[in-house]
């Protein structure tokens, strides 16, 4: 979660707490529609219903502000939690590799395409800001290497591996694909839904698909290191 300062008083949480929620939540949902470069920090304070400096306040400006916002979209959308347990868990075997990738391909596609979360994280990947490179380094390429040891898992080769690294980059793209273009996969592949049991169908797909080619790959990788 974001780095928030929770302060418990009698009562509840402090209202630093629930203030700064509030606009995160506000921001989310005014990035979402207007993009960080025509939305303003009053727009964003007259919705959370606080004083128009608390932006400033709580956040330094809108820059950071936005930073908050995009952090809490990525974790929103992708559960990052879970799929560290996941990718640390001990007793990995495929049964539990084919549940995670359906419980993640939910967690992608469940969240609804108008919620302020999805539209954030496609508009900032559509068009990267300046927010981008920050949230690459605290929560993006983290999750990719989680990817990545779970790909090193099943390919039974060292995480820095360079066929690993492929590897990992096959699997996120996938997952990017369909969350990045959910709405022309369904349009051009009507047959196809992506959503209800449709989720389970193509994360059994994918989880098919990437477990056959993992293994091939792996078999490369090793013979070549043999020869």
């Amino acid at each position: 979660m974001m780095e928030n300062r929770k302060e418990y008083k009698e009562g509840g949480l402090s209202s630093e707490y629930t203030t700064r929620n509030r606009i995160i939540e506000a921001a989310g949902h005014h990035f979402a529609q207007k993009g960080f470069d025509r939305a303003t920090s009053r727009e964003i304070c007259d919705l959370a219903r606080v004083n128009s400096a608390a932006v400033n306040y709580h956040f330094g400006g809108k820059e950071q502000l936005y930073v908050e916002v995009l952090r809490e979209a990525h974790r929103r959308v992708v559960h990052f939690g879970v799929l560290k347990d996941f990718a640390e868990a001990v007793d990995l075997s495929e049964k539990k590799i084919e549940e995670f990738f359906l419980g993640y391909l939910r967690s992608l596609l469940g969240n609804s395409p108008e919620s302020w979360a999805t539209r954030v994280m496609l508009r900032e990947m559509a068009a990267p800001t300046a927010a981008f490179d920050e949230l690459v380094q605290l929560q993006i390429r983290p999750t990719a290497m989680l990817f990545r040891s779970l790909a090193a898992h099943v390919m039974g080769l060292p995480v820095d591996h360079e066929g690993v690294a492929r590897a990992a980059i096959s699997i996120v793209a996938q997952f990017a694909f369909l969350f990045q273009n959910r709405k022309v996969v369904e349009l051009v592949n009507p047959e196809l839904e992506l959503s209800g049991e449709g989720i389970d169908r193509m994360a059994n797909h994918i989880w098919r698909f990437t477990m056959a080619g993992l293994k091939a790959v792996a078999g490369d990788c090793k013979n070549r290191t043999v020869q």
